[in-house]
């Protein structure tokens, strides 16, 4: 799929003007300069044409700060390797040394480039003032848009096709392939999640610095692997609630993160093995558990534990004991940094998202619930006549009673026992159950 990119120094409209292309609030939108931090992509579709548009980091000159500095390293990959860059400049206020500088680069590097001038709301004043200093950048003609009013922003879609249609790439919509699984990739600040977003990746696509807190969007891309495709999203990292300022980008963050878990099939929990299990990752790990997604758990940061080679067992009892509600998750040892334990992921995933969608037989059911029945006391006056399975994604089986109020959890704690030991283990998802009086 052909790729375009927006790029321009912070705060000229780049992420507005991507939701507006995109027709959704993907990107987090703020006055505050430099609140995108990584990439953010989706695809967008025009008249029977689509194309895969990312929304950049704005690009930093300050040698001094670490985070705008890989910022720009990571946006300036991604230029070489885009099919078009749309360069967005402030319409309103003229152009300035950053602009000149990025100007500098985008022409050295040869890259296909669409001048975009946002904030043109005052086209008079844009045309006598703005515009004609606009052409020393050396891009022609700008087109002169307003993406918050959503005015011009047709012309700008008729040029960017025009000039992919040039470059002889392929438009047409496509239809989608059958079997897609979306990945979250959760956790604390700083336990490795977008180092391992790229280990999976093999690329540099998320922002990667000590500093927690660098992740702020959800940042995804797609793997295709043996007929299936992978969508990998990674996630800010969740702090306590009552440390994060209400009205803030990270408050906002935190939303989106919850808001890519209900979106996910399959989640994948992150802990730092350094740390063991803190209460945040129990939170974490509780919040998965009752969105009903399937999961995998993965201690990462393995390479710093020291005696590791002995000590698998010993981290492995901890995650069933501290993190035993999600139990059933398969658990890996990585090292996202080093590459070690990476490879495992794509196969615990499927097995994970196979849980997810199966659907066992009634009769295999009802057949093991009278088998365990038969040699188990259950409370006083409690019947349960037979099951069924209605629903995946998850598993959700319906039990026919005749006496809701005797169900508490020890009840469904053997009930959900009873399937995995002998009906189907659901490695990798969570069980939901219901529950229907009958006579």
């Amino acid at each position: 799929m052909a790729t375009v990119l927006i790029v321009g120094k912070p705060n000229v409209g780049k992420s507005t003007l991507f939701n507006k292309l995109v027709k959704k609030r993907k990107a987090i939108v703020e006055d505050e300069e430099g609140v995108t931090r990584d990439p953010v992509q989706d695809t967008v579709e025009w008249y029977g044409k689509t194309f895969r548009l990312v929304d950049t980091c704005g690009v930093f000159d300050n040698p001094q700060d670490i985070i705008s500095k890989k910022m720009k390293e990571v946006t300036l990959n991604m230029i070489r390797e885009a099919d078009l860059v749309l360069f967005v400049v402030d319409g309103k206020n003229g152009i300035t040394k950053e602009d000149e500088s990025l100007a500098d680069f985008l022409r050295k590097s040869e890259a296909d480039v669409i001048l975009v001038a946002n904030k043109t709301e005052n086209q008079q004043k844009f045309e006598r003032e703005v515009k004609p200093e606009l052409y020393s950048l050396g891009f022609g003609d700008p087109v002169p848009v307003s993406a918050e009013h959503s005015i011009n922003l047709d012309t700008l879609m008729e040029k960017i096709i025009q000039k992919l249609e040039e470059k002889g790439l392929d438009l047409e919509t496509k239809p989608e392939i059958t079997e897609t699984i979306k990945i979250a990739i959760v956790g604390r600040p700083n336990v490795g999640k977008s180092t391992l977003f790229n280990a999976i990746l093999n690329k540099e696509r998320a922002l990667v610095s000590p500093i927690p807190g660098t992740t702020r969007d959800p940042v995804d891309d797609e793997v295709f692997i043996d007929g299936k495709k992978y969508i990998f999203v990674d996630t800010a990292g969740l702090r306590k609630k009552s440390r994060i300022e209400p009205k803030t980008v990270e408050r906002y963050s935190t939303y989106r993160v919850v808001e890519s878990i209900e979106k996910a099939d399959v989640v994948i929990i992150v802990l730092d093995a350094t740390q063991g299990i803190t209460r945040q990752d129990q939170r974490i790990a509780g919040l998965v558990e009752r969105r009903g997604k399937a999961s995998v758990v993965v201690f990462n940061k393995w390479d710093l534990v020291e005696h590791r080679e002995k000590r698998y067992d010993e981290f492995t009892k901890l995650f069933k004991e501290k993190l035993y509600f999600v139990d059933y998750s398969p658990l890996i040892f990585t090292s996202a940094d080093k590459g070690w334990g990476v490879e495992k992921i794509i196969d615990a995933i499927n097995l994970a998202y196979s849980s997810y969608t199966t659907k066992v037989p009634s009769s295999a059911l009802n057949s093991a619930l009278q088998k365990v029945l038969a040699f188990t006391n259950l409370p006083r006056g409690l019947k349960i006549f037979f099951g069924l399975q209605v629903d995946i994604k998850p598993p959700t089986f319906l039990f026919f009673v005749n006496d809701i109020e005797k169900i508490k959890e020890p009840q469904k704690v053997f009930l959900r026992r009873l399937i995995r030991e002998y009906v189907f283990p659901f490695e990798g998802s969570p069980i939901f159950l219901k529950f229907k009086k009958s006579r």
